[in-house]
């Protein structure tokens, strides 16, 4: 069964429960653009369960989050929502993303993806934005590629990122030689999303060039990055999606674990992981260990903790002294700590695992 609505949802009646899943479409809008271009966006849920499915929908921007717009998904139906920025939120014009929270039991029952269209003298072209679980978003240490066109001249390349919490992204610019053009740093808070229209230039400040690619280190929070390769001649769009890729270390480290000044375990391999867990005793005295970046004074390292609400550590100076003393209760468990270290100007996000004994 196929339900078309052009304008609004079916407002629900009940409010969602505790333990919402959250859904993410990247990027949708509305509006005129560049080359003559009108873009909307449609929207597209089906509900596979047997029962009807309460959701409730955001526009996020880079001024925040609009209000909530519930909405029920009737069981085994199909709704789709034409050009959903303007007929739901409002807009007349913006590019922004869209989530939806539905609780987590339901969640499965959900398949949704959207359509960005430019409708032009050319005709109108569009792509798929699909829909990404919060949970599945590059979280801090990730790098997601966005593969830039082939050729500079006949598309012009938007990327952008929308923030699931507070966070920073290092975007850097590598030429097709490997060659990296250009370096910035930017921090988002949580529920913003921004689009950068031919971002070569207006963010990173470069020329364009073919095959450009580009990295989205995450170095803080949790984003959902993706691109557009957009035809300058017809208008048509190409959905570019941040794919996860692993980049070796530039940051050689190891673990001094007994203040010995000997380094105990190195991350051999460059991946950005400690080679080894380390042992943590719920018994007895803290643990204390030195995480230490090797062949560099300490006077030109700073270390500090990637998430602050981790339980029993304390980072008791910012050149890598740790003290971590977990609860008997994760005794058997393995744990995961994420630093954030920064040397002669360059950032890392790397790995320690520990082994609670």
């Amino acid at each position: 069964m196929l339900k078309r609505i052009p304008a609004v949802l079916a407002l629900a009646l009940l409010p969602l429960t505790a333990g919402a899943a959250t859904i993410i479409i990247p990027a949708a809008g509305t509006g005129p653009g560049a080359g003559n271009s009108r873009w909307s966006s449609e929207l597209i849920v089906h509900n596979a369960g047997s029962t009807p499915v309460d959701i409730s929908m955001r526009y996020h921007d880079a001024s925040g989050a609009s209000a909530a717009k519930p909405a029920t998904i009737a069981a085994r139906t199909t709704v789709t929502t034409a050009d959903i920025v303007k007929n739901v939120f409002g807009l007349d014009s913006g590019t922004g993303a869209i989530t939806i929270d539905v609780d987590d039991s339901r969640a499965s029952n959900l398949a949704v993806t959207s359509r960005t269209f430019n409708t032009s003298s050319n005709g109108v072209f569009g792509q798929d934005i699909p829909a990404v679980n919060a949970d599945d978003a590059s979280a801090a240490g990730d790098l997601a590629v966005l593969e830039g066109p082939a050729s500079a001249t006949d598309f012009r390349f938007n990327f952008g990122a929308y923030a699931v919490n507070d966070a920073s992204v290092r975007w850097e610019l590598v030429r097709a030689d490997g060659t990296i053009a250009a370096t910035k740093d930017v921090d988002y808070t949580g529920g913003t999303q921004f689009q950068y229209n031919g971002g070569v230039s207006t963010l990173l400040g470069v020329t364009p060039a073919d095959g450009d690619v580009v990295y989205a280190n995450v170095t803080k929070g949790k984003v959902v990055t993706y691109g557009s390769a957009v035809n300058n001649a017809s208008g048509d769009p190409t959905f570019v999606p941040g794919i996860h890729a692993r980049a070796d270390s530039h940051i050689a480290f190891g673990v001094d674990l007994n203040g010995d000044g000997v380094i105990d375990i190195i991350d051999a391999n460059n991946d950005g992981v400690l080679d080894r867990p380390i042992d943590l005793y719920t018994i007895g005295f803290p643990n204390y260990f030195h995480v230490v970046v090797l062949g560099k004074p300490a006077t030109n390292v700073k270390v500090e903790l990637v998430d602050q609400s981790i339980k029993d550590i304390l980072l008791l100076d910012d050149k890598g002294e740790i003290e971590w003393a977990p609860s008997s209760t994760l005794r058997g468990t393995s744990l995961s700590l994420k630093l954030k270290v920064t040397v002669d100007g360059v950032t890392e996000i790397i790995t320690i695992p520990a082994a609670v004994k």
